[in-house]
């Protein structure tokens, strides 16, 4: 695990992104939200840099980050701490009346004093079998179990130990709660529900849903995030909302679990695998509960009852999503929701036969929840997305994105390898582009009606470099765009066009053509 993470950061010491981190305006972390529709073929811009509505400095209102993915505030790379091993008693929790027999009891009161019972540095053993959950915490109607700093949780395998809850649609309703905790694991189990209906299959549908509303939930108390957390081989299935949610929170590393089957996944927050959030007001990164360093690597997802399989929202920042494989979701798959987020790195995920993009960075929201652009600087590199709608797709004035050597194998449904609308500043270079029918473009980008007015525009300060793109249907499309650039791209075996560019739309091309089939 140490080592992965460790790894992850191999590529920020190539010099391109240091370049790419320097330039980054950390000010504009926010888009500017206008009430009025813009305009022809105007660009929405991000907020610059200097002084905010209320005259201070947005620069100082961000802090110093400039790197993306796991780094400080120097960009120096980091090691996400996580708690160790537990060094001190195991208390099984059947020693506390805890029934591993199925359709006992409610075992939940007794997993509930065994906790109590155990001290910083012990851990609470679930022995192989069924826990009903069947009562809340006399402290907290909402949740079965809260954790409780330095005290780890762990069943004998994720197969093996299962606690099923009685939860069934009741508001806020958390399996597994930890508000404000550090040092804890939590591993080695499934959390499921009774719910027996149907699960979520239209996006559309306010209607569905069941069984608790998150599985697993971390999140800030009395301003304090929660933080050095490691859930590890954790089964998720039959929850409304969230599997696992991480809110306003820093250092939570989520590995080799497993989220499928949730009960809705219709707008407003319904069937979401992984939620990383931050607080929707926050924009300060000295905050105690600033959502920074957590870490979802090695996940597994099975995406035909999910709208999204990771999502991050609101102010997060300098997270890392790494090794997740992705079949199927129903919506964008890796999804930056379009509340700001910004300088996270998204890195050697697999995506497969997804109904939308694969990874997409800005989203419209919905009619109660409306969003627009992500923030800038993330960083996009080195995933394999295979046979989704967008391989990669960029919207609503997200600003700054970097997009490298991505691996994109289109199907038959595929409608672009990489799609940009407006979004400031973005750069494609290195990407592996294959596959394709009939209409699809390996890259593409075209005007951004926007949503209600937010994020309308073109795209603008495009770089399409050095990447390949090989055996597929079409080239690359230009529709819309100002100051735009192409250099030295390869194109080979392309069945259609290699290149269109709509009328008007100056191009700057490089002028060397070392590879007949260079553009």
């Amino acid at each position: 695990m140490k080592g992965s993470v460790q790894n992850s950061r191999r590529g920020l010491v190539h010099l391109s992104m240091v370049i790419f981190g320097l330039v980054i305006l950390l000010g504009a972390c926010t888009v500017e939200k206008s009430e009025e529709p813009v305009e022809g073929d105007k660009v929405v811009e991000p907020t610059p840099s200097g002084k905010d509505n209320a005259g201070e400095s947005a620069q100082s209102e961000h802090g110093d980050w400039h790197a993306p993915g796991l780094v400080d505030r120097s960009g120096a790379p980091i090691e996400v701490p996580a708690p160790g091993p537990a060094a001190g008693k195991t208390l099984d929790a059947t020693d506390f009346g805890a029934d591993p027999e199925p359709n006992s009891h409610d075992d939940a009161a007794a997993i509930r004093e065994a906790l109590a019972a155990a001290e910083p540095g012990d851990e609470v053993l679930l022995p192989a079998g069924t826990y009903d959950l069947r009562s809340t915490d006399p402290d907290d109607e909402s949740a079965n179990i809260v954790l409780r700093s330095g005290v780890n949780l762990r069943g004998e395998g994720q197969e093996r130990t299962v606690l099923l809850t009685s939860f069934d649609g009741e508001e806020d309703s958390r399996v597994i709660r930890g508000s404000g905790i550090h040092d804890v694991i939590v591993s080695n189990l499934t959390i499921t529900s009774r719910y027996k209906g149907p699960l979520g299959d239209d996006t559309d549908d306010n209607d569905a849903g069941g069984g608790p509303m998150y599985g697993i939930f971390f999140g800030a108390r009395e301003g304090k995030a929660s933080s050095r957390i490691l859930v590890e081989n954790v089964g998720i299935r039959k929850f409304e909302r969230h599997g696992i949610s991480v809110k306003a929170s820093r250092e939570v590393t989520l590995s080799g679990n497993h989220v499928s089957e949730a009960t809705a996944i219709g707008p407003g927050g319904q069937g979401y695998g992984i939620a990383i959030e931050g607080l929707a007001n926050q924009h300060n990164p000295n905050a105690t509960n600033d959502s920074r360093h957590n870490v979802v690597i090695g996940n597994t997802f099975d995406g035909r009852h999910l709208r999204h399989a990771i999502l991050l929202q609101f102010p997060t920042h300098n997270n890392l999503v790494a090794e997740n494989i992705i079949v199927g979701s129903r919506l964008d798959a890796i999804d930056l929701h379009g509340e700001g987020e910004y300088l996270n790195e998204i890195r050697d995920n697999t995506v497969i036969g997804g109904h939308r993009a694969g990874i997409a960075l800005g989203n419209p929201g919905g009619s109660k929840n409306k969003h627009d652009a992500s923030g800038p600087g993330n960083w996009v590199h080195s995933n394999n997305l295979i046979g989704n709608r967008q391989g990669i797709l960029v919207i609503l004035g997200t600003p700054k994105t970097l997009i490298e050597e991505n691996r994109i194998t289109a199907g038959e449904d595929s409608k672009a390898g990489i799609e940009v609308r407006n979004a400031p500043g973005t750069l494609l270079r290195g990407n592996h582009i294959t596959g394709g029918i009939d209409g699809f473009w390996a890259i593409q980008l075209r005007k951004d009606r926007g949503s209600d007015g937010r994020g309308e525009g073109i795209p603008s300060r495009i770089k399409i470099e050095y990447n390949v793109i090989r055996q597929a249907a079409n080239g690359i499309k230009i529709d819309a765009g100002q100051d735009l650039s192409i250099i030295e791209n390869v194109m080979e075996g392309i069945d259609g066009e290699k290149l269109r560019v709509a009328d008007g739309i100056a191009v700057s091309r490089s002028a060397q053509q070392s590879h007949p089939n260079e553009m």
